[in-house]
Parts: structure tokens; sequence; C-alpha cells
């Protein structure tokens, strides 16, 4: 059962307003029984009811009112007896068709009201459920977002831990004639295997590219990892616990199993 898709579906506003059928009305009583999420969120959809239907709520116009009283005749005098009887109509002197006609003013007048107040009502709880809605997704980005910057905080510390080991590794890679002022430091420790990269300069790549690091071990190029240029230091993806020399070239957005070397940019010897 997907808990937060059942709730998105929108079959709880229409429980709380009374849209469903009886099928669909015991289906959310028995889900709500067994997840405490479903009943929160009806309890919530419940509360925030209630609270635009207290807040919109509206008393008629006086002017209604009083064309309502100006409609019906009070000057009949009030009967004193405990019984009161109705009094007989004259259809023939049309009495009976004002009574009717007066009365069917006043039903009207009523339902016109309360019809009016429905669609206010009905308004309402529609701008409520797009409201819920809107702070759903937005609750959802930020959640994302959250995420998004829990993994760079736990990349920076990764890198930090890095830099501040001992036998970490400084190599400066310099930059070739494709790349007359491309300059980028690599940082790399041995024993943990970790690599991270520090662009200070090179070119900004299409959106189907990105930068490969290659370490050369006997003369044969390992993948280093990928990464991106405009960024700050970054750690590569691959575990590297040999170096004679760190090579980058452009490859294909993702890497590739092999170096494509005429899109060498860099190269840096790694001091023995």
């Amino acid at each position: 059962m997907n808990v937060p898709e059942y709730i998105a579906s929108g079959i709880l506003e229409s429980y709380v307003t009374g849209a469903v059928s009886d099928q669909e009305r015991r289906e959310v009583d028995c889900m709500s029984t067994i997840y405490p999420e479903i009943k929160q969120e009806l309890d919530e959809l419940a509360v925030a009811l209630e609270r635009y239907t207290s807040q919109f709520s509206v008393e008629p116009p006086e002017s209604i009112k009083e064309r309502l009283l100006a409609q019906l005749d009070f000057d009949v005098p009030i009967r004193s007896e405990t019984i009161i009887r109705p009094m007989p109509i004259d259809r023939a002197e049309g009495g009976g068709s004002l009574s009717f006609r007066t009365t069917w003013v006043v039903a009207a007048s009523v339902g016109l009201l309360l019809l009016i107040f429905s669609v206010f009502l009905l308004s309402q709880l529609r701008n409520s459920q797009q409201t819920i809605s809107s702070l759903r997704n937005t609750n959802s980005s930020l959640q994302t977002e959250a995420g998004h910057l829990r993994d760079q905080q736990g990349q920076t510390e990764q890198i930090l831990a890095l830099l501040r080991q001992p036998e970490t590794r400084t190599i400066g890679l310099a930059g070739n004639e494709k790349a007359p002022n491309g300059k980028l430091t690599v940082f790399w420790n041995a024993t943990t295997r970790q690599v991270a990269v520090d662009v200070r300069s090179l070119p900004a790549l299409p959106a189907n590219q990105q930068y490969q690091l290659w370490s050369l071990v006997d003369g044969k190029p390992v993948d280093a990892g990928v990464f991106d240029s405009g960024q700050d230091v970054q750690l590569t993806n691959r575990p590297i616990g040999r170096a004679d020399v760190f090579a980058v070239t452009i490859e294909k957005r993702g890497g590739s199993p092999t170096p494509t070397l005429s899109t060498l940019l860099a190269t840096g010897q790694v001091n023995s």
C-alpha cells in the first residue's frame, strides 16, 4: 500500500465533503484505522473545512430580509383561542392564488439564498483543496532540497577529512595546447584510495559532456571518475590505489571505459 499516493489521489478530500460512494466511504474508514498517516490527513482536512466554513460564513444581506418582510402580510389579527383552525380560502375571490403566490416567492427566495451560499462554500472548499495541494507540493520540494543539502554536506565532510590527512598528496595538472590556460589540482590519498579534484580553470562543456580523470599506472589508463567545471572541490567516484600520472580528457556525460586521446587536455606527474 503506497500511503502517499493514496493520500494524493484526492479521495480523502471527497470523503470529507461527502462526495464519495458507500463503498469508498467504507474503504476510507478502513484505511484510516490501519494507517495513522491517513487518519491524520483526514483530521487535518476536517479541521481545514470547518475553519474555512466558519471563516467565510456570511449573514444574508439586510436588504433581502426587508424585501421578504414587505411581501408578507402581518396585519391579520392573532386569535387568542387555544385551537387555531385554518381560515377557509375562497378561491373564487382570488385569495388562494395570492396566498400561494406569496408562499412560492418566499420559498424561491430562501432556495436562492441557500443555492448562493452553497456555491460560495463549494468555491471556498475548492480553494482550500488547492491550498492543501500546493502545500504538499511545496513540502515535497523542500524535502528534496533538504536531501540534496544533506548529500552536499556529507561530501564536504569527506573532502575536509581527505585534505586533513597527512598522507594526502597534491598534484598540479597543467593544460596542453588545447587548453593553454587550463589548471586544476588533484588531491589523492593512496591509503584511503580517495581522489578529489579542484578545478581552477577549465572551459565550460555542453550538458552532454563531462571531464574524466585518469590514473596512468605503468602507461595504462585507469578510470579515476568524472567531474564538472565551475564547481568547488569535487570527490570523484572511483578509488585509486596507484598512480604515476594523472590526466584529464573530455568524454560523454557519465564517463567512458577508455580515454579519448584526441580530447586530452591536461596531465600532471605524481612525485614519488
